[in-house]
């Protein structure tokens, strides 16, 4: 076997031909590195280019005159809306709804028997509430029959005794007061039967029941409440009642209802402002005088039509907003348009 010779011309040409081939490589690379940095500069300076163009477009936008009119027009319309409430409509959030709430209580002593109403139910005027133990009273009923008879029967044979004689005047007198004071007896005995089945003085519904059957309560014990209409009491600072008229509509937003605004109507005003009515009200006859703007209560009672599914919902004691339009209305009239009758009939009072 032969070995080869390096200085031959074969073994020349492959060297120079793989020094030339490595030569151009590595400034192809270079080339390429060179390229890259020069792209890596040319974007931040892109970016800086693209801000001025985006700030000279804004100020375009704002030099337009046509984008200065419609600017100008939405500002004049806000300030006219507000300008437009402001004398046209009084508003304050020192509101409440409330209503009547009639308490409901024994007037004999006894044991309860049934309770036939439970809390938040709608009950009708004349409606059975609970039921007292009628035993012991019915015992009284029957004593003061027995007496009244008695009486009834001693007074017929004085008066035969007076036609003969027998009696003066004054005895006969007496027998006839007996009569009349057994009677009376009798009366207040079955009243008093009556007043074991306790009704509801009005339609309403129950409210803050605290009786349960089997209880023993005396007179006078709070049994539950009846809650009957409702409206809102309104304490505008007397500043704004210069232009408040009864029968002026009024949009009513409720805290507990935030999704609708209700309508209502000026009712009246309270004969005093709140401070009037305080427990210590305020004496300023003496030492030194610093004005406070008075508020005084606006009754509003609400549109029957616009709180219709909203019945059970609106109850007293709820925060509102009352916005009351200022036109329309009658001059000089503070007292109610619609008073409530307080009295109830002694029947529904059992």
């Amino acid at each position: 076997m032969t070995t080869p010779n390096p200085n031959a011309s074969e073994f020349t040409d492959g060297y120079k031909a793989g020094f030339h081939e490595g030569v151009e490589e590595a400034r192809k690379e270079l080339q390429k590195k060179q390229e890259d940095q020069k792209k890596d500069q040319q974007k931040p300076e892109e970016k800086k280019e693209e801000k001025p163009a985006s700030k000279h477009g804004i100020a375009a936008l704002v030099q337009n005159r046509l984008v200065q009119v419609i600017a100008a027009i939405i500002v004049l319309l806000v300030l006219a809306y507000f300008l437009y409430e402001a004398f046209t409509h009084e508003e304050t959030d020192d509101a409440y709804t409330t209503g009547h709430v009639h308490t409901i209580s024994a007037r004999v002593t006894g044991t309860v028997l049934k309770v036939l109403v439970d809390d938040n139910e709608l009950v009708k005027q004349g409606q059975v509430l609970v039921v007292l133990d009628p035993t012991d009273l019915q015992v009284q009923v029957a004593q003061a029959q027995a007496n009244y008879a008695k009486a009834q029967a001693d007074n017929e044979r004085a008066k035969k005794l007076q036609g003969n004689g027998a009696i003066s005047q004054q005895d006969a007198d007496q027998f006839n007061a007996s009569v009349l004071v057994a009677e009376a007896q009798l009366k207040d005995a079955q009243d008093q039967l009556a007043y074991t089945t306790i009704v509801a003085p009005t339609d309403g519904r129950i409210g803050h029941k605290s009786v349960e059957s089997g209880e023993r309560i005396t007179a006078g014990s709070a049994l539950m409440s009846v809650v009957e209409d409702v409206w809102v009491v309104a304490n505008y600072k007397e500043t704004q009642l210069g232009k408040m008229r009864v029968g002026q509509k009024v949009s009513i937003h409720i805290d507990a209802i935030p999704n609708k605004d209700f309508i209502g109507i000026v009712d009246s005003w309270s004969p005093g402002s709140g401070s009037v009515f305080a427990l210590l009200p305020p004496d300023n006859a003496t030492g030194n005088f610093t004005k406070i703007v008075q508020r005084v209560p606006v009754k509003i009672r609400f549109d029957q039509d616009s709180i219709k599914g909203y019945e059970m919902r609106i109850v007293p004691g709820l925060s509102c907003e009352p916005s009351a339009v200022l036109k329309g209305g009658e001059l000089n009239v503070s007292s109610p348009s619609n008073p409530q009758l307080e009295s109830i009939s002694v029947e529904n009072s059992r």
